[in-house]
């Protein structure tokens, strides 16, 4: 087995997907996920009962490497694995021996739950499967806006692939609401007998993963097809969110690439605006760093990092707490995955603009971290919908999220002012519901975004995060709303600006150390971080080359 530390110096990811076709990039990014998988050793238990394995998985820099291979890896562990080993270990043995062919990658799992006309209004969901006098089920999609929209399903390598597949029970011609079904899809080479898989066009941008619309005919199903039971619920749907339990689990494992994405993209443009070089006004070569351009977008990232991993550590422990109530876990859950993509997708626009042209293509890693992570940010709960659920349920006083550790902080202040503005917003109309909907649910995001920064800024303080990756932390998360800390006298707008540059005057000098702790330098694959990468790199580009060229005149 390869370990993971050296799974990135092998030729499975020294090659350049770069040059490939879209088929053989699909086959290289799967190669990539099992090895990936692999070289953890992760198991059954370890997916079952969230492990520490588990967790650093989705934050190992291999994870950068290939997007495609990422997406295919949390699908076949976290969504597949996770749900059918709750099943194995309680009222489903039989299914032991496949949670571990999916786990070994002998056999290809997917997530059909969103429909092409659904969104998300999942737990409306036309699929059905209806129960036969025979006790087997008819699987069916009625029309096509009911397709299984998004999970890649199409016959690949050779490996046989099986769905947890979820549609509306109907039993003697009544809905029992939205169940999992397992679902042979197809045996690597064809489809089964029912099942349409049709592929979509590249999202553009990222790794191509086969994305598809995935429809059923009238597919019959064996009684042990049903991932539970026949009985009618009084909680349908509870009972449904319980099901789809292990997609919070992936909104904060998924949302915490956030990390090896800040961290290979920062260390990119480090060593690329130290490389890169400018002429002085005293005619002397002068490497870009030394701007204030560079340098505040390329310490920001650097201190979000930081402070990121602070705030991961906190939260999954929070997670795993069973004693705090599930809506709370949810919850926590929504504010890190806010922050985490908000840093990330901050950080690679900028930090890519900042490379100037080479921050256009895809072999700087930096434009198609930007891609991977807006599949991230719709993927396992989309931002929006989490905020806006999330602000419902705190301004209803559902349940509370924990406090700041530091409540006397700005961040801390400005978050409870938000809150209060909102609640005073909805309490004082005589529509609670319009009222939110028309002033408040516009500004959920902001204010979930806001008690993630607390959270951060809490998790780094209370870990010892060095303080001057704190400040710059502070001082950036200040500025995502200045105009209330300017309103409530806190800060005037100048002060913000000597604030910032107080922190980043003392965090520039230690440049090279934080850089060395970050300990990425081998999972980067962009060419521009060194001459010696990029004369390599050029070497592998087609030529176009001829002495003998006539052009004729008529063209000069």
């Amino acid at each position: 087995m390869t370990s993971t530390s050296q799974l990135c110096q092998s030729d499975l990811f020294k090659k350049r997907s770069e040059l490939l076709s879209r088929d053989a990039r699909v086959v290289l990014s799967y190669d990539r996920a099992k090895a990936i998988g692999l070289a953890f050793g992760i198991t059954s238990n370890d997916i079952l009962n969230l492990t520490q394995i588990f967790w650093e998985i989705h934050t190992h820099p291999n994870m950068v490497l290939d997007g495609g291979a990422s997406t295919l890896l949390t699908i076949q562990y976290n969504l597949v694995a996770g749900t059918l080993a709750k099943y194995a270990a309680t009222t489903r043995p039989d299914l032991v021996s496949l949670v571990e062919d999916i786990l070994r990658w002998n056999v290809i799992g997917q997530f059909c739950l969103t429909e092409l006309g659904r969104g998300l209004d999942i737990f409306r969901m036309k699929t059905s499967a209806t129960l036969l006098p025979t006790g087997e089920f008819d699987l069916h999609t009625p029309s096509p806006s009911d397709a299984k929209f998004m999970p890649p399903t199409i016959p690949v390598k050779g490996l046989p692939c099986v769905a947890v597949v979820f549609a509306q029970l109907y039993v003697d011609g009544e809905c029992r609401g939205p169940r999992p079904f397992l679902v042979n899809l197809n045996d690597g080479y064809d489809m089964c007998n029912g099942v349409t898989s049709m592929l979509l066009p590249p999202r553009g941008g990222s790794s191509p993963v086969n994305h598809a619309l995935t429809s059923f005919h009238h597919v019959r199903l064996p009684p042990s097809a049903l991932l539970g039971d026949l009985t009618k619920s009084n909680t349908i749907h509870s009972d449904f969110m319980s099901s789809i339990w292990r997609v919070m689990v992936g909104s904060l494992a998924l949302s915490s690439l956030a990390i090896p994405y800040l961290q290979v993209g920062s260390f990119v443009a480090a060593r690329y605006f130290q490389r890169r070089h400018v002429t002085s006004s005293q005619g002397n070569p002068l490497p870009i760093i030394s701007y204030r351009t560079q340098q505040l977008s390329l310490l920001h990232a650097i201190s979000q990092a930081f402070v990121l991993r602070a705030l991961h550590k906190w939260a999954i422990e929070q997670f795993m707490d069973k004693n705090l109530d599930v809506r709370v876990r949810h919850g926590i859950a929504a504010c890190c995955k806010a922050v985490m993509v908000q840093h990330a997708q901050v950080a690679n626009y900028v930090l890519s603009e900042r490379l100037g042209a080479q921050g256009l293509f895809e072999y700087n890693q930096l434009s198609n971290f930007y891609s991977e992570m807006r599949g991230v940010s719709i993927a396992e709960g989309d931002i929006l919908a989490l905020s806006m659920r999330l602000v419902a349920d705190t301004l209803s006083q559902t349940y509370e999220l924990p406090f700041s550790t530091h409540p006397d902080g700005p961040l801390a202040m400005h978050e409870i002012s938000l809150f209060a503005e909102a609640t005073e917003t909805v309490f004082s109309s005589s529509d609670f519901t319009q009222a939110f909907m028309q002033y408040v649910q516009p500004r959920c995001q902001l204010m979930v975004e806001s008690m993630g920064h607390r959270m951060a800024c809490d998790a780094a303080v209370d870990q010892g995060v060095p303080q001057c990756l704190v400040d710059l932390y502070l001082i950036n998360a200040i500025k995502t709303d200045a105009a209330w800390y300017v309103e409530h006298g806190m800060f005037t707008r100048r002060a913000i600006v000597h604030m910032e540059d107080a922190a980043l005057s003392a965090a520039l000098p230690r440049l090279e150390e934080l850089l060395t702790a970050m300990d990425v330098e081998a999972y980067v694959s962009s060419p521009i971080i060194s001459d010696k990468c990029w004369e390599e790199f050029s070497k592998t580009l087609p030529v176009y080359s001829s002495p003998q060229a006539q052009v004729p005149a008529a063209r000069l």
